[in-house]
């Protein structure tokens, strides 16, 4: 593993869990507005595929392991594996592999589709989750279109931090090129 690279990953793991636990001391009702999904794009972008997932990893394992790094009570342990949002944490590690293995250095084009084949990936990955746990496990009726449905209102605030992951992670690329 490269030096640099293994401290960016570490830098982008600490930023998620400094992320996540910002959001304890927000309103539930503000969950549209976290910085997570940022940073899960942004660290394809920046990190390349493979570290990207291991920082989206290393955030995961530190908060199955009890940290309080998780945005939502109980902010970790392994019991965080039964919430219905688990699903997107296993889509984070994902989507960050997805953006750096699409991502194409330079290039913004790249980026714009490496993003949104990341958010969909997210969103795969947490929403067929959600309706496992909710059916199968919490015994709730939800069927397919409402777990769809309840996505909705979600899609531009997270096209807008799409759009934020591409140009602050184009900018660190290039700015990274020119050190």
């Amino acid at each position: 593993m490269k030096t640099r690279k293994l401290a960016m990953t570490s830098v982008m793991a600490a930023l998620m869990c400094l992320a996540g636990m910002l959001l304890h001391w927000v309103s539930p009702g503000l969950v549209p507005f976290s910085v997570l999904p940022v940073l899960v794009l942004m660290s394809g972008i920046i990190l390349g595929a493979e570290y990207a997932a291991m920082a989206m990893l290393v955030y995961l394992v530190l908060g199955l392991f009890g940290l309080p790094v998780f945005s939502s009570a109980p902010f970790g342990g392994v019991g965080y594996i039964l919430k219905p949002t688990f699903g997107f944490l296993l889509g984070n590690v994902a989507a960050a592999y997805v953006v750096g293995r699409v991502y194409r250095e330079g290039s913004l084009w790249w980026a714009i589709v490496a993003v949104l084949a990341g958010l969909g990936t997210l969103y795969l990955f947490g929403l067929s989750y959600m309706f496992m746990i909710l059916r199968w496990v919490l015994d709730n009726q939800a069927s397919v279109s409402s777990v769809l449905i309840g996505f909705v209102p979600f899609i531009l605030g997270d096209l807008i931090k799409a759009g934020i992951a591409v140009w602050v992670g184009q900018e660190v690329v290039r700015r990274r090129k020119a050190a």
